[in-house]
């Protein structure tokens, strides 16, 4: 049975990753087997790239909607008089 890899955590894909670049780094496997971590692990890095940018763009539009209403809060009190001075 051909484990579904999309469905694999940010996590585990990163830990994927180190164990390739850990094997590739002992540089004892055969020449076919180390060609195939070294594709497998484009595809993981790849992958991990996209979720980290993803992440990253989320994140982003967060704090710009959050900075929004605290702006718009902050105007609201100004206009109403706000705090006492």
């Amino acid at each position: 049975m051909v484990k579904d890899k999309s469905k694999d955590t940010f996590e585990k894909r990163l830990e994927r990753l180190r164990g390739i670049v850990d094997a590739l780094e002992r540089g004892d496997q055969p020449l076919e087997q180390g060609l195939a971590l070294y594709k497998e692990g484009l595809v993981l890095a790849g992958d991990c790239g996209r979720q980290l940018e993803s992440a990253k763009n989320e994140v982003k539009l967060v704090q710009e909607g959050l900075l929004k209403e605290f702006a718009a809060l902050d105007s609201l009190a100004d206009s109403t008089g706000g705090e006492d001075s």
